[in-house]
């Protein structure tokens, strides 16, 4: 089927490298979309593009070097330990990644469970770049979803029964009407997509939080409810308590988010005994340790696992004592052959080779027993549990991979998930509830980035069709909105409330609580709790990203005098759009003695929150202010303090294009809280 120039009714031609439409008449540009392409066509341009993702993506590279390796494993060594145990790792000796294996074994050498292909791949002594593998999983298991989806879409099975309900609004279930079965109270059957439930005294649930509440316990087999969630709107509260009506009527809930983060508030606020957190512990939030599935499976093990826990102490200590002995000899070895050579060393070096080899077998033999026992454990935990908490990723990997039996699947933050990685979690549910909000960050896909400022809203249009979110709440029949802010103090919440939301979300949050107990004085007072300060800085371009050093050496003193003030390092975050910024800010905070701090990207910082935030907006020419000024990315960025926000930019080139940032420096003006820091400083 052809498509038509909305503007000029010329024939548009299919650009796949940008994921678009463009008029060879007029040149108009609209996204590749499911509003007018089939599934086939636009699942095949979307698996094109996710692979040249995957050949493009970033890594961080370190440099190894192959040690020695066994039947089933290889053991690196690295400058220093840099993966931890349970991590997947790939690796290249040019320009493609292989996928190597799972690391058994952290330290300076650094041993891990491969696969056949890597290990005929490699040779002993040879140097390689090692790289964690996570991410180019997460586009195989996308590639192979859409392979399934491709071979199957006429099939009535979980993955076809999800994508068709959140990308069509209309599922194989809800086709076959299979209302009473699949009900969850006996109350008479209604049709309407605005039935409810009656809301449980005692929840301390605002009115949408229960309109949104009821509608959930009312969901029928292959329904999708959307949830509209706004910065601060208790869209964690609203969750949790879902997943513990389900779990307390007997069903199962799995909860995901493409963030640690996001599933973990969830997680911390259900009960302990039918919750599981699948997931490594080092990116989990240290309280959560007991609601690990890894944790909980050893526990269950007990003695036996001890046991082989203490083998595997053992043989790594001697493992890693041999490695080196032999890495000693080999350089004794080397500069003995400019004389005369040195059988014995030779010799010695052989017999270690033969002894580490023997070792290494062993060591894999006792984390494959481990493996097993652990994987047979944490099947029998995730069969048992109601409820399940875990990364879009996690999902698609073992152990979680075993079971699609969820009644209910929950996803949050669901803006910035792309439609097929959402999927993977989706798939695993007879019904689904997609929580986000499309004035928010969206999917990072950085093939389709331009420094073309004239092609940025032609990308964002393309980003909101890739986002599970943004299609849900297209297709959706059942969609809600949360519209009581309580994160925020009035001063800071109000400009986003009008500027974002068109004054639909309400700002209910206590100006005495969220107030900043600080004494201070114009800018580092408690109030105005939202202010600008004019830095004559200027944007420089280094390193392949962007860093302004005025406004590094301003956002360093307004820490450390708020600091000064009282103010706890813990409670501080400098947030900046660019990664270059980003460091820099926080090398000077750590070198200053104030490494508390959190320093972070905007993009990272979604869904999070401190009672200070200090914004560094280091763009200053029209091309990057135009990245900055993105709306999505802007209400991230004022949207995270609680009690006291400060942007620091420069007013002069900021003024000269409209934009929601120059609408916030507006705002700051019109309650007194604009600065100029020569003058402040």
């Amino acid at each position: 089927m052809g498509v038509f120039c909305d503007k000029c009714d010329g024939v548009m031609e299919g650009d796949s490298g940008h994921f678009w439409f463009r008029c060879v008449k007029c040149h108009w540009v609209k996204p590749y979309s499911l509003d007018y392409m089939d599934d086939n066509t636009f699942l095949k341009n979307l698996a094109i593009l996710i692979q040249r993702e995957k050949e493009e993506q970033e890594v961080e590279p370190f440099r190894a070097e192959v040690v020695s390796k066994s039947q089933s494993s290889v053991t690196i060594r690295l400058p220093f330990s840099t993966f931890d145990e349970g991590e997947m790792l790939a690796y290249s000796k040019g320009s493609k990644w292989r996928y190597l294996g799972t690391v058994v074994l952290k330290g300076e050498f650094t041993t891990v469970l491969s696969d056949v292909l890597a290990l005929s791949d490699l040779s002993e002594g040879e140097s390689i770049y090692v790289a964690r593998a996570e991410t180019s999983v997460g586009y195989d298991l996308q590639l192979e979803l859409i392979k399934k989806l491709l071979s199957g879409l006429e099939d009535s099975g979980p993955l076809v029964n999800a994508y068709l309900g959140v990308a069509r609004g209309n599922s194989v279930a809800l086709r076959r009407r299979a209302q009473e079965d699949a009900r969850l109270d006996l109350s008479q059957v209604d049709d309407s997509p605005h039935r409810v439930s009656p809301v449980p005294s005692g929840l301390g649930l605002d009115s949408s939080q229960g309109e949104v509440y009821s509608r959930a316990l009312s969901l029928r087999e292959g329904e999708l409810l959307v949830v509209v969630g706004p910065p601060g709107t208790g869209k964690t509260k609203v969750i949790s308590e879902i997943a513990k009506s389900f779990a307390e009527r007997g069903f199962r809930v799995l909860v995901a988010s493409h963030t640690n983060r996001a599933v973990d508030n969830v997680v911390e606020r259900l009960p302990l005994d039918y919750t599981l957190r699948v997931g490594l512990p080092e990116k989990v939030l240290l309280e959560l340790k007991k609601y690990l599935l890894m944790y909980r499976a050893k526990e269950a093990l007990g003695e036996h696992y001890h046991q082989l826990e203490a083998e595997r102490g053992k043989i790594k200590e001697r493992l890693t004592k041999l490695l080196r002995d032999k890495r000693e000899l080999s350089g004794l070895y080397e500069e003995s052959k400019k004389l005369h050579g040195d059988k014995i060393l030779l010799d010695k070096i052989q017999k270690l080779g033969f002894e580490i080899g023997g070792l290494q077998d062993e060591l894999s033999r006792v984390p494959e027993e481990i493996d097993r026992l652990l994987l047979e454990e944490s099947m029998k935990l995730i069969s048992e549990a109601r409820v399940v908490g875990s990364t879009l990723i996690k999902c698609g990997l073992s152990p979680l991979d075993r079971f699609n039996d969820f009644d209910l699947v929950i996803v949050d933050e669901a803006s910035q998930a792309p439609l097929t990685l959402a999927l993977i979690a989706l798939s695993k549910g007879k019904r689904w509830i997609i929580v986000g909000d499309d004035k928010q960050l969206l999917p990072i896909f950085r093939t389709l980035y331009s420094e073309d400022t004239g092609e940025y809203g032609y990308v964002k249009a393309v980003l909101n069709e890739l986002s599970v979110f943004s299609v849900a709440l297209k297709h959706s029949k059942v969609k809600f909105m949360l519209t009581n802010h309580y994160r925020s103090h009035p001063e800071i919440f109000g400009f986003s409330s009008r500027e974002f939301y068109g004054g639909r979300v309400s700002v209910v949050s206590d100006p005495v609580g969220k107030t900043l107990e600080v004494r201070g004085f114009g800018l580092f007072s408690a109030k105005p709790a939202a202010v600008f300060v004019h830095v004559k800085g200027c944007a420089e371009f280094s390193k392949a990203s962007y860093k302004n050093q005025a406004e590094v050496d301003a956002c360093v003193e307004i820490v450390r005098r708020l600091t000064m003030l009282g103010v706890l390092q813990e409670d501080v975050c400098v947030i900046a759009p660019y990664r270059l910024q980003r460091n820099l800010i926080g090398e000077v905070l750590t070198n200053s003695g104030i490494g508390k701090v959190e320093v972070n990207t905007v993009d990272a910082f979604q869904g999070r929150e401190k009672k200070v935030v200090v914004f560094s907006v280091t763009a200053t020419d029209p091309r990057t202010l135009k990245f900055v000024s993105d709306p999505n990315r802007f209400n991230v960025a004022v949207t995270r303090a609680q009690c006291k926000l400060i942007v620091v930019g420069n007013a002069e080139a900021i003024m000269c294009e409209d934009s929601p940032i120059k609408h916030f420096l507006e705002y700051a003006k019109s309650i007194n809280g604009y600065f100029e820091w020569e003058n402040v400083s």
